[in-house]
């Protein structure tokens, strides 16, 4: 399993991907549609974590490519929780080891 986090803000992305990391997940983020397509078309992407500020026609285009991939999206709704609460309430308890 690997987690791709693709959001706008740097230090929310890597703190996302630090998260993940410290569950025992392989996770890697980027805040660039480019690079997170790129990531995507690697086949080794299992699951998709978009963040709220994802613009929407990155978000489809994003989970377009990752619906041919067969990779689960998150699409991040964190009604004002905070980075860490939102990973360990919805995501994590969602990914499957």
């Amino acid at each position: 399993m690997k987690v791709l986090a693709i959001g706008r803000g740097l230090e929310v992305v890597n703190t996302a991907v630090a998260i993940l990391q410290s569950h025992g997940y392989v996770a890697v983020g980027t805040t660039a549609d480019d690079d997170a397509l790129a990531e995507l078309d690697t086949g080794e992407i299992t699951h998709l974590i978009i963040g709220g500020g994802v613009e929407p026609d990155s978000r489809e285009q994003l989970k377009k490519q990752a619906q041919a991939h067969g990779v689960t999206v998150h699409e991040a709704e964190r009604n004002g929780r905070g980075i860490e609460s939102y990973l360990e309430e919805v995501v994590i308890p969602s990914l499957h080891r």
